[in-house]
């Protein structure tokens, strides 16, 4: 058998920052089964890679899809600024004998099973970084991890010499869209619409509509996760019990408040008012209010618009309450013959549009709008 380090490397552009008595400032220092190496200045260890990129692909135009640049010495790069924070979370780990030596002579596959090996342990290295980094940055200044360059998992063959993987921005690759006269058409009648609206309508949309375009235009994953789903809080507002259970609960509540105003000993005022902060924090969950709304949209697929929202809701009370960072955008509901996707953005989108405009035209998400609105003869492609 043999023995590998493997680990995960996150590298910070510590902007404005830099040591007062010399250059450059190295940590070490074991954490459990970890080892974890906290560098401070101009040379990390694992040097720089600098990525460029669009943020889109746009159909008829030349996108760069992505450049990288690499230096071992990061004074070299590109990079405009020359100090920096690096975090190395390591671990040894035993492995094979021929992956040991297939390593050590550089083949590719050696370098694959290795860093795969690192990945498996992503969650605790993540946390041990997050850790280091979170603190540097509480107890001393978030300058020093202000932005994260590059993060890697890697392999050590020596102490210079190393296998690491780079994972560049993601590109969204855009549908070509053009607007035919009856979209036009359309269009201005909506606009037109939106003018003449309630002010308390326009108050609404303007208010739901903003955590929307704040979606749209969000890369991190649960930055989007938590807009889209204020989005959909701000819309269920409305939606709380059937009148007939309403009026029921009221009843009780009168009740009870007469027992503690007759019966609450030498404190009722303080047991009401305790009582009444209780009451006021009652109201159905988000999911049932959420069924509640799909039934009365009755949009096409409603059901499983349900069942998705339900497990969604889990995603965002573990991230609320429990800090879960795993957050989905998609998931599939159904059973083992009839699956079906649902997208988080899709049913905010939908179901936005739905509450928003409610003129029995429903809105189909970006994910069949150009299907639809092509055979409507609104846009062209």
């Amino acid at each position: 058998m043999g023995k590998e380090r493997i680990g995960y490397r996150r590298l910070y552009d510590a902007i404005a920052c830099s040591l007062a008595d010399r250059e450059e400032m190295h940590i070490a220092f074991p954490m459990g089964d970890l080892h974890i190496e906290v560098y401070l200045g101009p040379k990390p260890r694992l040097g720089i890679t600098v990525s460029r990129s669009e943020k889109y692909i746009v159909p008829g135009e030349a996108s760069l899809v992505i450049t990288a640049e690499y230096k071992k010495d990061a004074v070299e790069s590109s990079y405009p600024r020359h100090f920096f924070t690096e975090i190395l979370c390591s671990k040894l780990v035993d492995v094979s004998e021929n992956l040991s030596q297939g390593f050590h002579a550089k083949e590719p596959s050696a370098h694959e099973e290795l860093l795969r090996l690192a990945e498996q342990d992503a969650k605790s290295l993540k946390a041990a970084t997050d850790l280091i980094a979170g603190k540097i940055g509480l107890r001393f200044h978030r300058q020093f991890i202000i932005e994260v360059i590059n993060e890697n998992f890697f392999a050590m063959r020596t102490a210079d010499d190393y296998a690491f993987n780079h994972a560049g921005p993601g590109l969204e690759v855009l549908d070509g869209i053009s607007l035919n006269p009856n979209g036009a058409e359309i269009l201005r009648q909506l606009l037109e619409g939106v003018g003449q609206a309630t002010p308390e309508a326009q108050e609404f949309g303007a208010y739901a509509l903003a955590w929307l375009l704040r979606a749209w235009s969000e890369r991190d994953t649960i930055s989007k996760f938590m807009a889209l789903f204020i989005l959909i809080e701000i819309i269920l507002a409305g939606y709380g019990d059937d009148p007939n259970k309403e009026k029921e609960k009221q009843e009780e509540v009168i009740q009870i408040r007469n027992l503690l105003t007759t019966h609450g000993g030498s404190e009722p005022n303080n047991l009401l008012t305790f009582f009444n902060r209780i009451m006021g924090q009652q109201r159905p969950g988000l999911a049932s209010r959420f069924e509640k709304m799909a039934k009365q949209a009755q949009i096409d697929g409603w059901e499983a618009d349900v069942a998705a929202f339900k497990r969604f809701n889990l995603i965002r009370n573990k991230l609320l309450h429990q800090g879960e960072q795993q957050v989905q955008l998609v998931i599939s509901v159904g059973d083992d013959i009839k699956e079906e996707t649902r997208q988080l953005e899709d049913i905010a989108e939908r179901y936005v549009s739905w509450a928003l405009f409610r003129d029995g035209v429903v809105y189909q998400s970006r994910w069949r709008a150009l299907r639809n609105k092509r055979q409507e003869g609104e846009i062209e492609q």
